[in-house]
């Protein structure tokens, strides 16, 4: 599956793996699935790893559209809500520059952070190191400085 989501309550967290070519409905139709989830709570902070996504299939429209979705899924956290992009490779990075530029535009509550890897993504959120044995295996390396 193109986007695989875990939801991590001792951290309050999100994760999400994105892998292969991935499409506008396979991300919206993840993403909800997630939120509709009862172990989910409003302003939990996300890691979205882009490290094995070989094609982005979203254009403008798709992206504007998901960033509607996401105004209405979070706009109410009235504290903002932290994401951080690991693993920002040529393939995901257009998406990840208009995902940041519409999130912005429209004031969604959301603090983006585009990190090289996992140790930097768990610092950013003020977590403790020893939060990596809830991420799989192949998340737990440092393999971004290779």
């Amino acid at each position: 599956m193109p986007v695989s989501l875990t939801i991590i309550p001792e951290l309050n967290l999100v994760h999400i793996i994105y892998s292969g070519r991935v499409t506008p409905q396979e991300l919206f139709d993840e993403t909800q699935a997630c939120y509709q989830r009862p172990e989910y709570r409003s302003g939990m902070a996300e890691i979205s790893d882009f490290f094995q996504v070989t094609s982005f299939e979203i254009g403008y429209d798709e992206m504007h559209d998901f960033t509607t979705r996401s105004q209405s899924t979070h706009g109410g956290v009235g504290t903002g809500m932290d994401i951080c992009l690991v693993g920002s490779t040529k393939v995901s990075e257009p998406a990840i520059l208009m995902y940041e530029g519409l999130i912005a535009a429209k004031e969604i509550p959301i603090r983006l952070h585009v990190v090289p890897g996992y140790p930097e993504a768990l610092a950013m959120l003020d977590l403790p190191e020893d939060s990596l044995k809830y991420f799989p295996e192949r998340c737990r390396s440092e393999r971004h400085l290779l």
